[in-house]
């Protein structure tokens, strides 16, 4: 998998960009404030159409235009497709091959991107639902479904909050509990089932990083059973929990609730973990997470650093970049520096000078670095 062209216009501060990236390796640099995460952005948007920064919709655009477009043609399993993603301030509209989706799930799939940014590590110490979208991010690239299996618990989830605020009869809420315990139970087993798969990778890469001195894993408990006993454990929860969500309005047991615990030699991370353990557990989640989504679907995933090389010391970048270099796959790297990259052996590939929302190639290796 891997972009061929993408176009942006009236995205955020660019204007108008357009560039053919190496299959390889493409790195974005300049100085800050100049449009590179924005590029990044863009092409996480026609991966997931969403962003990394939890933007609203309004945000994307210029003062100057209504309307944001960004386009790509992307190559998987030798198959070539042309996505476009038009944002107003109202919404997104969907467009592959030029046609028009019914549903944005058709537009799903075609591209896999998988994001690394410093405010990642923040998760491991931040609230569970920081910890709770990294998984359910993780998993959605693997199947484009759960992200529907998803909305429809937070729609139950949504409406039995609703008429517990209301203090609605037992007879009214059951319906919507039956159907939250349904969906609920299903998602638990669903991230369960994604992490006995990936866990493996993350304990063997995490090891790798650290020499094996320190042991990393990650647990869900909540999902351990299988998908029937799930929902009799959900139900009872709820059931022990009654009193107290008629009293303060809300539903007090699910996977929205869930915390997956990140452990480094069986110690929380968010407790005990030093910074150094929180990067390179962070390092490893992703690492293991691009081994496994290559494993499913048969290509690498497009992978987007943005200013990587601030957030990990020279060890960690090496572990890295080693790990890069040996793999197959399309990569963008977003830096101010590009001599820790060059040091660390990307040569290869594609360099990119961003100033004020444009960008014009520029290969270091040719004497063109001012920096």
């Amino acid at each position: 998998m891997y972009i061929k062209q993408i176009q942006y216009r009236a995205f955020r501060n660019i204007e108008r960009a357009e560039f053919s990236p190496d299959t390889g390796f493409n790195v974005l640099w300049g100085d800050n404030a100049q449009g590179k995460t924005n590029l990044l952005e863009g092409i996480y948007l026609l991966g997931n159409l969403k962003s990394f920064r939890a933007s609203r919709n309004g945000e994307f655009l210029p003062e100057s235009t209504g309307t944001a477009h960004l386009s790509a043609r992307v190559s998987s399993q030798q198959v070539e497709r042309r996505l476009e993603l038009s944002i107003v301030s109202t919404g997104k509209k969907v467009r592959i091959d030029g046609k028009d989706l019914r549903s944005s799930r058709d537009f799903f799939g075609h591209l896999r991107p998988i994001l690394f940014s410093p405010e990642e590590v923040n998760l491991i110490k931040g609230s569970p639902a920081g910890r709770r979208a990294l998984l359910d991010r993780a998993i959605f690239q693997t199947d484009p479904l759960y992200l529907e299996r998803a909305q429809e618990f937070e729609r139950h989830l949504r409406q039995r909050n609703l008429l517990l605020r209301e203090g609605k009869p037992a007879q009214e809420l059951a319906p919507w509990t039956e159907g939250l315990i349904r969906c609920g139970a299903r998602l638990r087993w669903e991230r369960a089932r994604y992490l006995a798969e990936m866990t493996p990778r993350l304990r063997e890469v995490y090891g790798g990083i650290t020499d094996n001195r320190e042991q990393a894993d990650l647990v869900y408990r909540e999902g351990e059973a299988d998908e029937e006993a799930l929902r009799e454990r959900l139900r009872e929860e709820l059931d022990g929990k009654a009193e107290r969500e008629r009293r303060l309005g809300q539903t007090l047991a699910g996977p929205h609730r869930d915390d997956p615990l990140f452990l480094v030699d069986g110690r929380p991370l968010r407790l005990f973990g030093s910074q150094g353990q929180q990067r390179s557990f962070m390092l490893a989640f992703k690492t293991a997470q691009i081994m496994d989504l290559e494993s499913r679907t048969g290509e690498p995933p497009v992978l987007l650093l943005d200013d990587m090389t601030s957030e990990l010391d020279r060890h960690r970048q090496g572990y890295f970049f080693r790990f890069l270099l040996e793999r197959r796959g399309q990569v963008f790297i977003t830096t101010t520096d590009i001599q820790p990259l060059i040091k660390e052996g990307i040569h290869q590939g594609k360099f990119f000078r961003v100033r004020a929302g444009s960008l014009q190639e520029d290969n270091p290796e040719r004497g063109k670095y001012d920096g």
